[in-house]
């Protein structure tokens, strides 16, 4: 992938092209055009026409947007349908596709190729399936918190609350229930309106229609590693140690997270690290014998950066006798967490769509 930032929609359209392009089989022709008429007498940004080596072809109609929010998907759907008309197959090419907006657009039968490389586009005759995964999280956006996303402590509080409990909400009840503040309940509550991860009925009550996607569209701006602090530790006498040390603490809060704690609902593969909110690492390190160990650590410790983080919110028991987070947060831990974490999330997510009762109060 080209890590720098695409500056304008003829970039984004020039990076998508190339992308389609080296994708295609050995023997395929693409014929490119630019600033064409469509469909319908509307102008589309690009036409391509794929051509197999029997000479069945197809025709990809591209529109280029820099920025797509997941509340416009209906309308550029609309319009691109109408672009390609009967015979030509849509193409939606952006900077940056969320995972909420991709899985929109398929669900439109519409294509899409992002300049992070995530790609998706079919067609019957000649028979074409090109799909590639790029990045989970925009890597051009900025450091700062833009309006509108579900990144901090006040978003993590109401999206824990949406999930964690399956019910038609008042504000207030929201507000006492996430321990937000009242103005952060509402921004939250506005942008997942306005991105459809949040429906408010007739009278006023709140309601989440798609769990897993409220949950999706939070892990991708939560960033468990990087906005908490954490210390990389070793216990010598191993991670079942470890665990049989937090089933003796009675004194100190804690709670496990990824792998160790996944494994209570969906078990994928021993956990080689273990991973624990404290609330001081010093405390923890301390309490449990623990060394650091930049190396071969295999107990990481994470101190989140505000006491009473939502990280501890409505804590579970192993059937194994030590504390782990719910699993919601352990979901959202696994998906940015390293190596094999995003595989043990999908695990995790099957489950908790299989048991929505057991975890959804």
């Amino acid at each position: 992938m080209n890590r720098d930032e695409p500056k304008s929609e003829r970039e984004i359209l020039r990076r998508a092209i190339e992308a389609i392009s080296k994708r295609l089989p050995t023997g395929w022709l693409l014929e490119e055009q630019y600033d064409v008429v469509g469909a319908n007498d509307l102008r589309a940004d690009a036409a391509l026409a794929i051509v197999a080596p029997d000479g069945a072809n197809t025709r990809l109609v591209l529109e280029a947007k820099r920025m797509v929010e997941r509340r416009d998907v209906g309308v550029i759907a609309d319009r691109l349908e109408s672009l390609a008309g009967i015979d030509g197959r849509p193409v939606l090419v952006a900077k940056y596709l969320t995972t909420q907006v991709r899985a929109d657009l398929t669900e439109k039968g519409i294509g899409y190729v992002d300049a992070t490389g995530n790609l998706l586009i079919t067609a019957g005759q000649p028979a074409i399936f090109l799909a590639d995964r790029g990045e989970d999280r925009d890597p051009w956006r900025g450091t700062g918190r833009p309006r509108g996303t579900l990144r901090g402590d006040p978003a993590a509080r109401v999206a824990r609350a949406l999930l964690d409990f399956d019910r038609k909400w008042r504000i207030r009840d929201l507000i006492d229930t996430s321990s937000a503040s009242t103005g952060a309940t509402y921004r939250v509550l506005e942008y997942l309106q306005q991105e459809g991860l949040a429906e408010r009925d007739d009278d006023g009550t709140v309601r989440v229609p798609d769990w897993r996607r409220l949950l999706e569209a939070w892990a991708e701006d939560a960033a468990f590693l990087s906005t908490n602090r954490t210390v990389k530790c070793i216990e010598p006498r191993g991670t079942e140690a470890f665990l049989g040390k937090l089933r003796e603490t009675k004194s100190m809060r804690y709670a496990v997270t990824s792998s160790a704690a996944a494994a209570e609902w969906a078990p994928y593969a021993p956990a080689r690290v273990i991973y624990v909110y404290v609330d001081s690492v010093e405390e923890a390190s301390k309490e449990w014998n623990l060394r650091s160990s930049e190396s071969s650590p295999n107990v990481i410790l994470v101190e989140p950066r505000k006491p009473n983080d939502v990280a501890f919110d409505r804590l579970a028991e192993s059937q194994r006798g030590f504390a782990i987070a719910a699993p919601a947060q352990v979901a959202v831990d696994l998906w940015n967490g390293p190596g094999r974490n995003p595989s043990e999330a999908q695990e995790l997510l099957a489950w908790m769509s299989a048991n929505e009762s057991e975890w959804r109060k």
